[in-house]
C-alpha cells in the first residue's frame, strides 16, 4: 500500500472533511529552525489518523477504497475518524555543533506559508526557517514562519529518510503485528474519557472553583522528573502507557502536549 502522494497528486485529490525511533517528528510549541532539504515539488501529502489511545497512524485509503480498509476510517470513535492532512519532507537540524537528518511533517497553514516563500523566492533550501507554534489569545495553535539569512549548506541527501518507509512503519507499529492491532483498536475506539496530567497554561486570574482542584503538573516539572516516575505518572492518571518507543521525559512530554493540541 502507499501512503504519501506528491504535491501534483495531493492538488488534484478531493478533500476527506476535518480539517518508534525513526519516526517523522512534529513540530514543538515555540521555535522550530532547521533547513528544509527538499522543494515543495518533492514533498509527501497524507491523511493522517489520531487514536485516542495516544497514537497517530497515516491513512492508506484512496477516495475509492473501502472504509473497511483504515481502522481509522471505519471506527465509531469520531476523533479516531477524523483525517487531518499532513505534509512531510527531510529537514537539517544542527544541535551542539552537529548537523543531523528528521523528517518533519506539518499541517497545510504552515506548508502554504512555506510554498509562498518558494514562489517569491525559487526555493526553500536556501536558507534557515525558523517555524514558531504558539497559543492565541483564543487558545487555538496559530504559526509563524521566519526565514533567515542565506546561507549554503550541504543538502545531506546521502542521509535523507524514506518518507513512505516512514509512513509504512508508522503503520505497521499501530496495526501490522494482528495482536498489537487488535488492542490497539480496542483502546482506540473505548468511548471513555482519557484523563490526562493537566500541563499548566499561562498563568491568569480566574474565579475559585466550586469543586476540589486538580493537581496541575508544570511542563518544566514534567520534563525534570525520571522517566520512570513520568511513565508511573502517566499511567496512573491516563490508565495507560506512553508509545514504548519513547524513552525520555521530554519525548514523554512532547506526547503528552500532542495529545493537547
Amino acid at each position: 500500500m502507499r501512503f504519501g502522494k506528491s504535491a501534483e497528486e495531493a492538488a488534484e485529490e478531493p478533500g476527506r472533511g476535518g480539517g518508534g525511533g525513526n519516526f517523522i517528528k512534529y513540530l514543538k510549541p515555540g521555535d522550530n529552525t532547521v533547513r528544509i532539504l527538499q522543494e515543495p515539488t518533492e514533498w509527501k501529502y497524507y491523511w493522517e489518523h489520531f487514536s485516542p489511545a495516544g497514537f497517530s497512524f497515516p491513512c492508506p485509503r484512496d477516495k475509492d477504497d473501502p472504509m473497511e480498509m483504515c481502522p481509522g476510517c471505519a471506527s465509531d470513535n469520531e476523533k479516531m475518524k477524523k483525517v487531518n492532512r499532513r505534509i512531510a519532507f527531510n529537514v537539517l537540524h544542527s544541535f551542539n555543533g552537529n548537523e543531523y537528518v528528521d523528517a518533519m511533517k506539518i499541517g497545510p497553514m504552515v506548508a502554504e506559508k512555506l510554498d509562498n516563500r518558494f514562489k517569491r523566492f525559487g526555493t526553500v533550501t536556501d536558507r534557515d526557517y525558523t517555524i514558531t507554534k504558539y497559543k492565541t489569545s483564543s487558545d487555538r495553535w496559530d504559526f509563524d514562519v521566519e526565514g533567515n539569512t542565506v546561507t549554503p549548506v550541504d543538502l545531506h541527501k546521502e542521509e535523507w529518510k524514506d518518507i513512505e518507509a516512514l509512513l509504512q512503519q508508522a503503520w505497521d507499529d499501530a496495526w501490522g503485528d494482528p495482536n498489537q492491532a487488535a488492542a490497539n483498536k480496542q483502546a482506540s475506539e473505548s468511548t471513555q474519557a482519557l484523563k490526562l496530567p493537566t500541563i499548566a497554561p499561562t498563568p491568569k486570574q480566574s474565579e475559585n472553583p466550586p469543586f476540589e482542584e486538580e493537581k496541575v503538573y508544570n511542563e518544566a516539572d514534567l520534563r525534570h522528573m525520571q522517566f520512570s516516575d513520568l511513565v508511573v505518572l502517566v499511567q496512573e492518571q491516563m490508565k495507560m502507557s506512553p508509545p514504548t518507543t519513547l524513552k525520555t521525559p521530554d519525548a514523554v512530554v512532547d506526547w503528552l502536549m500532542e495529545l493537547q493540541s
